[in-house]
């Protein structure tokens, strides 16, 4: 009775194990393999480079204005400064130092100041009109006013205070972005528990959404003005990932915002000037990420930096070569 007992917990064993070899064999040889689309997300930097060749990142790490070609990949400290941000046509860029901003050529010869002071903190400086003809900034002596710079003239204007009817008078702290013939300004305030909006400088009047006016911060405009990303802020959760939403300026109306990008506490988002990539800071490093990629659970883009120093990303996409500084 031993016996049959122990030679029936023998079979037994033999069949468990073709079994499992079984399916071992179908798992690896009759299973899909995956296949490779042309637009697939690229993995790492040199894939993103591949993508995108002729592209020029520039950004702050650790107080200096750095910058490098994805391909190669060479970072240079170009200068002292922070909130780095291309000209809309890429022959130029502005930065902060202090609270002070300062214009440089992309052939990178002499800073200029142009304009100061300014609000600085929080990644906000000198915004880019698209037509590249102005700069647009928060004074720092009055937060409530916003300033265009035109760089020809050098005319100085205030093109918002909020300050003045109809306005709430919101003291202003990041965002002084215009599009659509610098008629709307997207902006943040700290005040009234913490907000972003567009504002209709001809309506005088304040466009937003439900998460944007719940706490939504650090909103950054595309080129193109069709969207607008931010920081997803909510107090009840240590994640913070970049969200997006759309942007009607004919009908007036900016879309729910919907989940973009984003694991972990990530902040600082801005848009490639092609408008095709997202990027944004976590941890002291640059993320990059395909719009038109959309997740299904959080998830983080192709890391561009691994410092733990580096912020304030700015992307310029070429037609051609990149600029002989950053070959």
């Amino acid at each position: 009775m031993k016996r049959k007992h122990v030679l029936r917990i023998a079979i037994l064993l033999c069949l468990c194990g073709l079994l499992l070899l079984a399916g071992a064999y179908g798992y690896l040889y009759l299973s899909p393999s995956p296949t490779p689309v042309a637009d697939a997300v690229p993995a790492n930097r040199d894939q993103l480079a591949r993508q995108i060749p002729n592209a020029v990142l520039l950004w702050s790490r650790d107080g200096w204005v750095t910058a490098s070609g994805l391909s190669p990949w060479k970072p240079v400290r170009i200068t002292r400064g922070e909130n780095p941000r291309w000209s809309p046509d890429g022959r130029r860029f502005v930065f902060t130092r202090g609270h002070d901003v300062y214009l440089m050529s992309r052939h990178l010869g002499k800073s200029r100041r142009i304009l100061g002071p300014v609000v600085t903190e929080y990644a906000t400086g000198a915004y880019w009109t698209p037509d590249g003809r102005a700069v647009v900034a928060i004074s720092r002596r009055n937060p409530r006013q916003v300033i265009l710079l035109t760089l020809d003239s050098g005319e100085r204007s205030i093109i918002h205070d909020e300050g003045q009817p109809p306005f709430k008078g919101y003291r202003l702290s990041q965002g002084a972005d215009l599009r659509f013939d610098r008629r709307y300004l997207l902006t943040f305030t700290a005040d009234a528990g913490h907000r972003s909006m567009i504002i209709d400088l001809v309506a005088r009047s304040y466009i937003t959404n439900e998460l944007m006016r719940r706490g939504d911060c650090g909103p950054s405009w595309s080129p193109d003005g069709r969207f607008i990303v931010v920081t997803r802020r909510n107090r009840l959760s240590p994640t913070r990932p970049i969200y997006a939403a759309r942007f009607d300026p004919q009908q007036r109306v900016l879309s729910p915002s919907r989940y973009l990008i984003g694991r972990g506490r990530c902040h600082r988002p801005r848009v490639s000037s092609d408008s095709r990539w997202v990027l944004y800071v976590l941890s002291g490093n640059i993320y990059c990420w395909p719009v038109k990629q959309k997740v299904e659970k959080p998830r983080n883009g192709i890391q561009l930096t691994f410092d733990g120093k580096s912020t304030d990303p700015a992307l310029y996409v070429f037609r051609n070569r990149n600029p002989e500084a950053f070959r």
